[in-house]
C-alpha cells in the first residue's frame, strides 16, 4: 500500500508553503492545542507547535468550516487557499516541532466533524466564542478559562516570548497560602 501524499510536509527543515485545493489548516493558541491533540486521540491528523509564535497549527481537508463561524475573536485562524503557514519538515526545526507527526498510518487530516466538539469543550459553543474572547489555559490545574491571570512572562529575543497564567481558583489558593502564612 502506498503512503498518502502529505502535501503540507516540505522535504527540508521548514518552508513556507501556500494552502491549496488539497489542504487547510487552522491555528490556535499553543498553550490549549495539547488540550486538542490528547481530546482528539487517534482521530487527530498532523499538528505543529511554533513555540517563537505561541501558536499551534492543525491540518485539514480542503474547505473544512467553511459552515462555521468566525473565530478570529477567540485567537482562532483559518489558513485557506492561497494563505501562507511555515511549517516544519519531518525533523522539525527550531522553534517549530510537531505535536501530531504525519505518519503514514496516520489520519491524513483531522476531521472538521472531529475537531469541533472538542474546540467547543475550550471555547464553547462557537457561535459565541468569538464574543466572549480568548481562552487561556491555567499553567497551575491545565483548566481552560476565559478569567485568567498572567503571573509570569518573560521575554524572548524574537517571537512572542513566554506567558503563566492562573485561573481564578488556583489564584484564590495562591492568596489562601499568602494569607496563611501571614498568620
Amino acid at each position: 500500500m502506498t503512503a498518502p501524499v502529505r502535501p503540507y510536509l516540505p522535504e527540508k527543515p521548514f518552508a513556507m508553503l501556500t494552502v491549496d485545493e488539497t489542504w487547510s489548516a487552522l491555528t490556535v493558541p499553543l498553550d490549549w492545542a495539547g488540550l486538542l491533540v490528547a481530546a482528539l486521540g487517534d482521530q487527530a491528523g498532523p499538528a505543529f507547535g511554533d513555540a517563537g509564535l505561541n501558536r499551534a497549527t492543525f491540518f485539514l481537508p480542503p474547505g473544512a468550516g467553511e459552515d462555521w463561524p468566525d473565530l478570529s475573536g477567540a485567537a482562532v485562524e483559518w489558513h485557506r487557499t492561497g494563505a501562507d503557514v511555515l511549517v516544519p519538515g519531518p525533523d522539525g526545526c527550531a522553534s517549530l516541532s510537531w505535536m501530531r507527526f504525519p505518519l503514514d498510518d496516520a489520519p491524513l487530516f483531522t476531521a472538521p466533524g472531529d475537531l469541533r466538539p472538542v474546540l467547543e469543550a475550550v471555547l464553547g459553543p462557537l457561535e459565541t466564542a468569538s464574543a466572549l474572547g480568548p481562552v487561556a489555559v491555567c499553567s497551575f490545574c491545565s483548566t481552560p478559562s476565559r478569567d485568567v491571570k498572567v503571573v509570569a512572562w518573560g521575554e524572548q529575543m524574537s517571537g512572542a516570548g513566554w506567558v503563566r497564567y492562573a485561573c481564578r481558583p488556583c489564584r484564590d489558593v495562591a492568596d489562601l497560602r499568602n494569607a496563611l502564612e501571614d498568620l
